[in-house]
């Protein structure tokens, strides 16, 4: 994968583009127009031990879990706004956009033609060519100050627009403007409205976490030490944003239901329990939290009830209990915490909903 060997030099390139949108610049034909500008994508999108005015500096690494048996999945904060809001789940209300939790529309392909007789090379290919990246609509952004926290309202979620797209040759569309215009695949498109038209979403959300394309994505098993994959390409899609490259971590689509009171119709999305000892864990300093891997997730993905989003919950054993110890299922958690006579609880401190991708 060429990506990150051409990473530094455009966005040191990009950086000396102030003053303007760097993504209005190309127009005319598609092409490769190399990856996004990460400079001013929030913290947790950039990765640990990022310098976001060094492309390519930060890494993913998936947390380990269990639900019976173990699995890995990514996590990433809610924002400010949710946790301030009257409702953090909420994606409409009365049919309208709620500013809490932003869902940009973004293009999912079918399928595509790839080239006859093709197999990816990740030495030769700046993106695999048997397969058609998203196109995205709108990139994470931070607002970074001196002597401030950055702040962001960027949400890892996405509002689907279908597109059917077999007769499309693979990675052939890279813009939002193209795939509109485009005669070779079909979408279903508003009414003009200036002379522009626009991709009508279906019903779905789904969480796709846009990260640093020059970071590196490593499992959670590390066997010796090493990480796995080694390159760090391969758990992450690619995608695209006005022919620029990104890529995103896929965790699915986000279960949705509707709520009516008072006359208001709401669309919240589902979560799923997410639960970790409060109780002592041996041979850990100090309390435990989310993501340290001692975590019982309530489903894996592809189980009925699996979603990306995630009710974080807290259990007290009753005692301290060792690693191998600990329940490794809801219906473990729950019999133990009735046992103990200890209640499950929101955490005092931290979070009561987090992103909890499991990807594929």
């Amino acid at each position: 994968m060429r990506v990150q060997r051409m990473l530094v030099p455009l966005s040191l390139a990009l950086m000396g583009l102030s003053g303007c949108n760097v993504y209005d610049r190309w127009d005319g034909g598609e092409f490769n127009a190399g990856p996004v500008d990460a400079s001013n994508f929030p913290p947790e999108y950039l990765g640990t031990n990022a310098n976001r005015q060094r492309a390519g500096s930060g890494s993913f690494t998936a947390r380990k879990a269990m639900a019976g048996t173990p699995l890995e999945y990514f996590l990433f904060s809610i924002t400010a706004g949710q946790r301030t809001a009257k409702d953090p789940l909420a994606v409409r209300s009365n049919g309208n956009a709620v500013s809490a939790v932003p869902t940009p529309s973004t293009y999912v392909f079918d399928g595509c033609t790839a080239p006859e007789g093709y197999s990816y090379d990740a030495d030769r290919d700046d993106v695999p060519y048997d397969q058609q990246g998203a196109i995205f609509t709108r990139l994470p952004t931070a607002t970074y100050a001196a002597g401030a926290a950055p702040t962001t309202t960027y949400v890892p979620v996405i509002q689907k627009v279908a597109v059917t797209g077999q007769d499309v040759a693979c990675q052939k569309l890279k813009s939002e403007k193209t795939v509109v215009a485009s005669k070779e695949i079909q979408v279903s498109l508003t009414e003009p409205v200036n002379g522009k038209q626009f991709g009508i979403p279906d019903s779905t959300f789904h969480a796709y976490a846009v990260i640093e394309p020059g970071a590196a994505v490593f499992h959670a098993n590390l066997k010796d030490g090493k990480k796995d994959p080694e390159s760090g390409v391969g758990l992450q899609k690619w995608g695209w944003f006005n022919q620029y490259l990104l890529a995103y971590l896929d965790g699915g689509e986000i279960p949705t239901t509707e709520v009516t009171a008072s006359g208001v119709t709401t669309v919240r999305m589902v979560t799923q329990k997410l639960y970790y000892p409060r109780s002592a864990v041996t041979g850990v300093t100090g309390a435990v939290s989310v993501g340290q891997g001692y975590d019982v997730l309530a489903a894996k993905r592809g189980e009925p009830g699996y979603s990306p989003v995630c009710e974080v919950l807290t259990y007290d054993a009753g005692g301290a209990l060792t690693p191998a110890q600990l329940p490794t299922t809801e219906t473990q958690v729950l019999e133990l915490s009735a046992k103990a006579k200890t209640a499950i609880s929101a955490p005092a401190t931290g979070d009561k909903y987090v992103y909890c991708l499991q990807v594929e």
